[in-house]
C-alpha cells in the first residue's frame, strides 16, 4: 500500500513528467552501460568497444543535463512552496539518479586509466 501511495503522490507531483524524462534517460544510460561492461568483459573488437563508449558518454551527458535542469526547477519551486514530503521525495529521486551517474562516471574514468 505504501508503494502505491508513494507512486500516486509522484503522479500528482508537478515535476512528474520531468522526472519521467530523467528516468527514461537514466534507463538508456544504464542499458548502454551494461552493453559497454559486457563488451569490456568479453574483450571485444576495440572499434566496437569505442563505439559503445561514445554511446555511453552521450547517454551519460544527457542524463546529467536533464537531472541538473530538474534539480534547478525543483530548487526554484521551493521558494514558493514548502512541502517537506515533496522535498524528501524529490531528494530521494535525485539521489538515486546521481548514484547511477556516479557509478558510470567512475567506471569510465577507471577504464581510461587501464
Amino acid at each position: 500500500m505504501l508503494v502505491a501511495n508513494s507512486f500516486d503522490l509522484w503522479r500528482k507531483d508537478a515535476f512528474f513528467s520531468a522526472a519521467e524524462e530523467v528516468q527514461g534517460s537514466a534507463d538508456i544510460m544504464e542499458s548502454a552501460y551494461r552493453a559497454w561492461l559486457r563488451e569490456r568483459r568479453e574483450r571485444s573488437n576495440p572499434e566496437e568497444l569505442n563505439e559503445l563508449c561514445r554511446e555511453l558518454q552521450t547517454a551519460l551527458g544527457t542524463a546529467k543535463w536533464q537531472l541538473e535542469e530538474l534539480e534547478k526547477a525543483i530548487r526554484l519551486s521551493y521558494r514558493h512552496l514548502g512541502d517537506d514530503n515533496r522535498a524528501t521525495r524529490h531528494r530521494q529521486f535525485i539521489s538515486a539518479i546521481e548514484s547511477q551517474i556516479s557509478q558510470v562516471e567512475a567506471d569510465l574514468r577507471e577504464s581510461n586509466i587501464e
